[in-house]
């Protein structure tokens, strides 16, 4: 091969081999260029879809955990600890506003952007109105309490509604005495009246579930307590402060956050348990609470919904209070040293707790002296009144016997307000673990004297 033509040869590659990047260049850019408009772009419509199903999310959330916490008789099909429970009770209208507000908002998107999708709108909707609505409706107008509008009724009156042998709920104050039968305090729970009871402002609260009813000035540090009935737990009775917002537990009457030996709670008011027919022998001019159903004419809404309300109870509540079992599983603290549903006159002077059945102070004679606390008391059974009490005794003397007045052997000995008359067992042990069961005589006439 001549020179001339190697040279040339060799030119002419040089010249491929420069410029082929240029070639592989200008065909890769409109690959890339093609990569590139495979990757959609988020629409506006899909935008829209997204917030509007975190929205949904957030509201169907929200309103499930009010349903499942405050919704009361939820609890017999789902685990709700305590722990959510106050939470839900703390925030419940903030929990309202968050779902309405969020459910509020993805509707919107739903109808204005066409971002819902086909009928799970509608569902949606419906899911987060009963989640809502049903524990709303149920607490608050279902579960409304008369605090302050309870209709009490003369003993001949009360006759026609209350057997003889029935369990009634005893409050006295200066010779003013009101009686509560179980069967009409259960579903207000709490029961009173504008001008108290005796010049006080004196109210009855009670929970079906622990078989109690407790009477309580309802003040907080000089602060007059509007309470909501929210929920239970421990099938016990839990009440709102309206004032802080914070929830109450009836069995010790304050504030969850200050504890159960607070002396920030409202002050506990002595109550009686006995038969209607001993109550109509020791105070036949007293008076009986009665929650009657309004008439369907004066307010077809809340007769219906107060008959609807009265069968649930009817439907829970008398298998509660006929077997063993419990109607809500919320017991953290088993004590088998009585049945579950055995009835005990609980009772704590500062943080000395002890607890009586009738069967063993009948068997003790009808009279125990004894000490709790520091303080010498007597638990004796009035059997003119079928009737079970305790007293402070600071006679200096031992108590041979007494009746449900306080009356013995020319003194009036004051009744222990703290007695939690006729609560269910396995519930009393629940709250007061460290009962000393049906303590001894004890009495300690040296601290009296």
């Amino acid at each position: 091969m001549h020179l001339h033509s190697l040279s040339k040869y060799s030119l002419t590659t040089c010249s491929i081999r420069c410029d082929y990047p240029k070639i592989v260049s200008r065909r890769s850019q409109p690959e890339r260029e093609d990569i590139t408009k495979k990757v959609p772009s988020m629409t506006d419509t899909q935008l829209w879809q997204v917030c509007y199903w975190l929205l949904m999310t957030v509201a169907t959330y929200t309103s499930f955990r009010y349903f499942r916490d405050l919704g009361d008789i939820t609890q017999a099909v789902m685990t709700v600890t305590r722990k959510k429970m106050l939470f839900a009770i703390r925030h419940e209208y903030q929990m309202l506003t968050v779902s309405l507000i969020s459910l509020g908002a993805a509707t919107g998107i739903a109808f204005g952007f066409d971002a819902g999708w086909g009928s799970s709108t509608a569902i949606l909707i419906s899911v987060n109105g009963l989640f809502l609505g049903f524990p709303y409706i149920w607490i608050h107008y279902g579960l409304r309490n008369q605090q302050a509008s309870a209709t009490y009724y003369s003993i001949e009156e009360a006759q026609d509604f209350v057997r003889p042998e029935d369990s009634v709920i005893v409050l006295v104050n200066n010779g003013e005495a009101r009686a509560h039968p179980d069967y009409h305090i259960k579903r207000p729970h709490l029961a009173g009246t504008p001008d108290g009871l005796g010049g006080d402002d004196i109210i009855m609260t009670y929970c079906c579930l622990t078989h109690l009813g407790l009477g309580f000035k309802p003040e907080i540090e000089g602060k007059k307590q509007n309470l909501t009935v929210l929920a239970q737990h421990g099938n016990n009775l839990i009440m709102r402060d309206a004032e802080r917002g914070e929830p109450i537990q009836q069995m010790y009457g304050s504030r969850d956050i200050d504890g159960r030996f607070s002396d920030k709670s409202m002050q506990q008011w002595p109550t009686f348990r006995m038969t209607f027919r001993g109550y109509q022998k020791a105070y036949p001019q007293g008076t009986v609470f009665l929650n009657k159903i309004k008439p369907f004419k004066k307010s077809p809404l809340l007769f219906l919904l107060d008959n609807v309300v009265e069968a649930v109870f009817l439907w829970g509540t008398v298998p509660h209070h006929t077997n063993e079992s419990l109607l809500f599983d919320t017991i953290d603290v088993k004590d088998d040293r009585l049945k579950m549903k055995d009835q005990v006159w609980g009772f704590n002077i500062s943080d000395d707790v002890v607890a009586y059945t009738q069967e063993y102070v009948q068997q003790q004679g009808g009279v125990i002296n004894t000490n709790v606390g520091n303080r010498n008391v007597v638990v004796a059974w009035d059997d003119s009144h079928e009737s079970l009490g305790v007293f402070y005794n600071d006679t200096g003397a031992p108590v041979d016997a007494i009746n449900i007045f306080g009356e013995s052997n020319g003194h009036t000995l004051e009744p222990v307000e703290t007695v939690k008359a006729g609560a269910y067992w396995c519930v009393w042990a629940n709250y007061f673990p460290e009962t000393d069961l049906n303590r001894e005589a004890q009495l300690n006439l040296a601290q009296a004297s």
